[in-house]
């Protein structure tokens, strides 16, 4: 029971990881007419599931009880090339490294967790949000499919949040769409569960490209 509720407080839009400030491109999409609706809402957060699940998906599961640093780091850069936009590869590194220091700061003890949230704040390793859920979630007692489902159904309610202020879609609107997404969820950590770390891969052009075209979107309410 403690480690659901540990696991649900990592997994909370509320905590400290600043995920808020990013779109993960939907700005882009909105900028480009493409985010007109909560179909359109739910087409976009699909691709970006479709992406996650043979890159971040793999990532985790890899990270989560593994103790050699090195190892980790590994994955860690490993997941970062599989991230080709700069704004998705930098948010994936700041909101992780955020989380990192967050969970450091509940006074979680273990030692895998310290010295790779050590290598992180020095620059040794990129700290993807993905690696670090991984990482954490050991000390805090959840298995790798409670992981993997809390760090998904976190990232789609924050690429939802984030949809419903671009469209703008009403509370109960932006909360059907995160309902009906459960399953895609699902079946995104089911994907590349026996995908080996160095065939990690994410294949989603439409998604890189509009990543790359919102860095130079003139009027922007997110960082990425």
């Amino acid at each position: 029971m403690y480690a659901l509720l540990r696991l649900l407080q990592l997994s909370d839009t509320a905590f400290p990881t600043g995920s808020f400030s990013h779109s993960m491109a939907l700005e882009a999409f909105a900028g480009a007419g493409e985010l007109r609706d909560a179909q359109d809402l739910a087409r976009v957060v699909r691709l970006h599931l479709s992406s996650l699940a043979t890159s971040d998906c793999v990532a985790l599961r890899a990270a989560h009880g593994e103790t050699s640093l090195e190892r980790l780091s590994y994955v860690d850069r490993l997941l970062s090339a599989t991230k080709l936009a700069r704004e998705l590869r930098a948010a994936s590194s700041s909101t992780g490294r955020r989380f990192l220091i967050s969970v450091a700061a509940l006074g979680v003890e273990s030692t895998t967790l310290g010295d790779f949230t050590a290598a992180v704040r020095a620059g040794a390793s990129p700290g993807n949000l993905a690696v670090g859920y991984g990482v954490a979630a050991p000390a805090l007692g959840p298995g790798v499919e409670e992981t993997l489902h809390a760090y998904l159904y976190a990232t789609v309610a924050s690429l939802v949040a984030a949809g419903q202020k671009l469209v703008p879609l009403g509370g109960s609107v932006a909360q059907r769409v995160l309902y009906e997404l459960g399953g895609d969820v699902i079946r995104t950590a089911e994907t590349g569960e026996d995908m080996e770390v160095d065939d990690m891969h994410a294949f989603s052009p439409t998604l890189d490209v509009r990543s790359m075209m919102h860095e130079r979107q003139r009027t922007r309410l997110y960082i990425s």
